[in-house]
């Protein structure tokens, strides 16, 4: 899109990886000296570690062709479900030709496989993101080598991860796994020089370079809020480019990237605050005391014009009544006095007797005049009309000591307007409304946890989010949230405290409607018109999008964007797979705006 408008050959900054743009920095050629090295030495199993988006996969795929010829390397990137399948796919790479079969006669294949090389070749099977494996398939894999095989040591099988792998290799139920690793190394975070050179060795490779199209400022900034990531370093500089491409700036500058990190939430409100000049704080402000001002007068002139319809009521009810009624025909059942013990509660299981329910008028039935006495039907007044049960409502008990006086005098006729009501039910609070139609939407589902992670010192929900799910803004961190209620705000987190991290994937953003209809998310946002972006996708046309107001407990409020009424789920699918895919799913990497 901005290619030509900066003069690049192509673009110098998407995420899918490509060993032709491959940096080496001194920690990502010792990780690949140590795979090179630990597959020539024929070292059995081989670990390297590496955060999220550190180039972990362009690595393996430089590997693949690099790598000596006489080692039949292949890779799998796919996440497996079942040992079947690993080999399945592994075959399938090698281009031995397999029907899907059992566990038995796809590891026999595998050994006449390799049976068939020669004394100098070996074959190298490289799996990416093996922190997903199941524990079984991960067992099955240090059962894989036949003595015949292991011996001749022509099998090597390298696991490439995340660093919890390396926990999960330290599992006792892995611990005989772990033994037969040999060769371990761990890819580290670039350095804010590294960030640089970085960065100008993918512009080179454009024929570009950085002084063209970024001043000084704008490069520090990006180095600073990448944290050394490579993956986060070309989603910063690629949404730069599309910023000032839509401004039709020639040169990145801070603004620019002020902009995207606002837009991808890569910083917090508070930093945002300070960054901005002390003349926008200031009249900043002054807009927040004079809204406070404003809030003061309206509660002020909200509470005399309470007192003054109390007044008008008041006077109303002195002046406008009829004569006075005997007080018993006002009130026929009276609340007993309270003398001797207080009153004891029912045995637990038999349920409480109650008054009958009297029709109340519609005016009775609102909100505002629950549980306030009516008159009674008009009848004769009854005249001396014993002690008994509370009226429905006050939640008060019979008094014990007048138990015997019920008995004895019998409760006076009921008027004729009264009529027998079923037993009331237990008085319980009113349901209160939905915060948001999304609150229906998320009960009619359950999230599935993807795990649970240790808060580490410095750390806070965004970088957790980056480093666990490769993107960090207020969509993912309004899901991380959502598993986590006692979380008050997305700026504070305790060290040690646990965070649960749901499962985000297609088919958690297509909700449940209730009504046969199904919707699906479209992101979370600090403000409305982020969503602003999405109107006029093919994938939506036809359908309303909807703003939901998300409220946080720490007072916070972020806006939910939600679509359609699609009549089937998988409709709903198609649509989060292809916003996904044209980089418009906030919940996913390689997610980029367009202007």
């Amino acid at each position: 899109m901005y290619t030509w408008f900066y003069g690049f050959s192509e673009e110098p900054f998407h995420i899918n990886p490509d060993p032709r743009f491959l940096y080496l920095t001194e920690t990502h050629r010792q990780a690949l000296n140590s795979m090179t090295r630990g597959i020539l030495d024929r070292n059995g199993f081989i670990l390297i570690l590496g955060e999220l988006g550190s180039g972990k996969t362009t690595l393996i795929q430089h590997l693949l062709n690099t790598i000596d010829r006489k080692v039949k390397a292949v890779a799998i990137f796919r996440h497996q479900h079942t040992y079947e399948e690993l080999l399945e796919d592994v075959l399938r790479e090698l281009k031995v030709p397999s029907a899907p079969q059992n566990k038995v006669s796809l590891v026999r294949q595998l050994n006449d496989y390799l049976h068939s090389l020669t004394p100098d070749q070996t074959l190298a099977i490289l799996i990416d993101d093996a922190q997903d494996l199941s524990p079984e398939v991960m067992e099955e894999l240090r059962l894989l080598p036949t003595p015949e095989t292991l011996s001749a040591k022509k099998l090597q099988i390298v696991l490439v991860g995340q660093p919890e792998l390396k926990a999960r290799l330290d599992s006792p139920n892995l611990r005989e796994l772990r033994q037969r690793v040999e060769i371990m190394d761990e890819i580290r975070p670039l350095s804010e020089g590294e960030s640089r050179q970085y960065i100008a060795h993918r512009l080179e490779k454009v024929d570009s370079e950085v002084s063209k199209v970024f001043t000084p400022e704008a490069i520090d900034l990006i180095c600073r809020h990448a944290r050394g990531n490579p993956r986060t370093l070309n989603i910063l500089c690629d949404n730069a480019f599309l910023v000032g491409y839509g401004l039709s700036k020639k040169k990145v500058d801070t603004p620019i990237v002020n902009e995207v990190l606002e837009d991808l939430d890569f910083v917090e409100p508070e930093e945002l605050e300070e960054r901005r000049p002390k003349e926008v704080r200031r009249v900043r402000g002054a807009e927040a005391a004079g809204e406070k001002g404003v809030l003061f007068r309206k509660i002020g002139l909200s509470l005399l014009a309470l007192l003054g319809v109390g007044a008008i009521i008041f006077l109303g009810r002195v002046y406008l009544k009829g004569p006075e009624e005997p007080p018993m025909a006002k009130f026929p059942i009276q609340p007993p006095a309270i003398v001797g013990k207080a009153p004891s509660h029912p045995p637990e299981g038999k349920p409480e007797r109650v008054a009958r329910a009297v029709p109340q008028p519609e005016a009775a039935k609102q909100p505002g005049l629950q549980g306030k006495p009516s008159r009674p039907a008009e009848g004769p007044p009854a005249q001396k009309a014993p002690p008994s049960s509370p009226p429905p409502g006050t939640g008060k008990k019979p008094d014990l000591t007048t138990a015997s006086a019920e008995k004895k005098i019998p409760h006076p006729v009921p008027p004729k307007k009264m009529k027998p009501a079923s037993p009331a039910p237990k008085e319980t609070k009113p349901a209160s409304p939905p915060s948001s139609p999304g609150a229906d939407l998320r009960s009619k589902g359950e999230t599935r946890i993807k795990k649970t992670v240790i808060v580490k010192k410095g750390e806070n929900i965004y970088t957790i989010a980056a480093r666990n799910y490769g993107v960090a803004n207020t969509s993912v961190v309004d899901q991380i949230l959502e598993v986590n209620p006692r979380i008050p705000s997305s700026h504070r987190l305790l060290v040690n405290q646990r965070v649960r991290l749901p499962n985000i994937a297609e088919e958690s953003l297509v909700l449940d409607s209730g009504d046969g209809t199904y919707q699906v998310r479209l992101g979370t946002f600090l403000r409305p018109e982020y969503s602003n972006f999405l109107k006029g996708e093919p994938a939506l046309r036809g359908q309303e999008i909807k703003i939901i107001l998300r409220k946080l407990p720490a007072g916070e409020t972020w806006y939910r964007a939600v679509a359609g009424k699609f009549s089937t789920r998988e409709e709903g699918l198609k649509v989060i797979r292809d916003l996904k895919a044209k980089g418009l799913s906030p919940y996913f990497p390689g997610f980029k705006k367009k202007k």
